[in-house]
């Protein structure tokens, strides 16, 4: 049995997407992205030849001797501090995805009733020119906006889990600041959304796919003033079911306070090449989701924020990029009708 509740990510451009306990009916094509490990320096070392002189050869002789034992005894330093940071790094790791794992087969089993508030703002650039994929056009170092689309959205979200029985319901109260109140209202009209992203550490970190996925530690950062953990996750294969890959941010308590896809991890992400006077610019999406709401040890999203850009690298080894659309989601007023769970996932004394 694969674990159902990870979110589902879309590219909202042609159709509606699946619930999330339906497999994608659609086999996937994405390649594996692999992120090569950082190897160990090596230190190499040239011995020069001491000049002899004349009744002087053995005492010219020692300073080289004690230069050379000097840089020995550095080198193999470095090289036993290194191996010791690597100790650290991979125990660290290890007790992160042994108190995440703990955490996401105790949210599976949760009983879930929660609502709160959706807050959306969803911009589009058009820069100024008329070419067909998107008119970029440049003068100077900056691109013109020739315009710009906002659009605003508030929801009373709820979401309800029971077994296995998971649904999310949305009303919505405003569009562009005008009052509204529909029921059963979806995110169809966005280009890039996401369902039940309150089991998204689920399809990274969970016993079942800890199995099929290969974790870095990859450095440090600070959220919201706390220091944190980054760990890069890529799948050992490609799946039909789910081929998540990205960054996880763990702090010093093993919460999970920020997940990051790549865009290969979206349902029907295509890649696009928009053809400028400059050139060629390749699109990429930044997908962030920031777990800031806590309850009974459950993390709950925050925010949400999506970026699609379009880059290219200059001749001078200088990206130039621009940014094409840009979804802010905002998740506040909660209230928890029910949240039963004993989820343990501090550091043990």
């Amino acid at each position: 049995m694969t674990d159902k509740f990870y979110p589902k990510k879309t590219n909202q451009s042609d159709t509606l997407i699946e619930l999330l306990s339906e497999r994608v009916s659609q086999r996937r094509t994405k390649s594996v992205f692999v992120i090569e490990g950082i190897c160990d320096e090596r230190q190499n070392f040239e011995k020069e030849r001491n000049m002899r002189k004349p009744g002087l050869s053995k005492l010219s002789l020692i300073p080289g001797i004690l230069a050379l034992t000097v840089a020995l005894i550095a080198s193999t330093g470095r090289q036993s501090s290194g191996m010791h940071n690597k100790m650290k790094d991979e125990i660290l790791l290890q007790e992160i995805l042994r108190s995440t794992c703990e955490y996401c087969e105790r949210v599976k089993k949760i009983a879930l009733h929660y609502i709160c508030q959706e807050n959306i703002i969803d911009i589009e650039n058009f820069f100024q020119g008329a070419s067909r994929a998107m008119g970029m056009q440049r003068e100077g170092k900056a691109f013109n906006i020739r315009r710009i689309k906002r659009r605003t959205y508030k929801y009373d979200y709820q979401l309800v889990r029971k077994g296995d029985d998971l649904s999310e319901q949305r009303i919505i109260l405003e569009k562009n600041g005008k009052k509204k109140n529909q029921e059963n209202a979806d995110l169809s009209h966005l280009k890039y959304h996401s369902q039940y992203l309150v089991f998204g550490p689920v399809g990274f970190l969970s016993r079942y796919w800890q199995k099929h996925f290969s974790y870095f530690l990859i450095g440090e950062d600070i959220i919201d003033g706390e220091p944190v953990s980054i760990i890069q996750a890529n799948p050992n294969e490609v799946r039909l079911d789910n081929y998540s890959i990205g960054r996880i941010w763990v702090n010093e308590d093993f919460q999970i306070v920020r997940l990051e896809w790549e865009p290969a991890s979206i349902q029907n992400y295509e890649d696009e090449i928009l053809i400028s006077r400059l050139g060629p610019f390749q699109k990429k999406v930044v997908w962030t989701v920031d777990y800031t709401v806590e309850k009974n040890g459950v993390r709950f999203p925050g925010r949400q924020f999506i970026q699609e850009i379009f880059y290219r690298e200059s001749e001078n080894g200088f990206r130039q990029k621009a940014v094409k659309r840009e979804t802010r989601f905002e998740y506040n007023a909660y209230k928890f009708f029910i949240v039963e769970t004993d989820v343990k996932f501090r550091k043990e004394e």
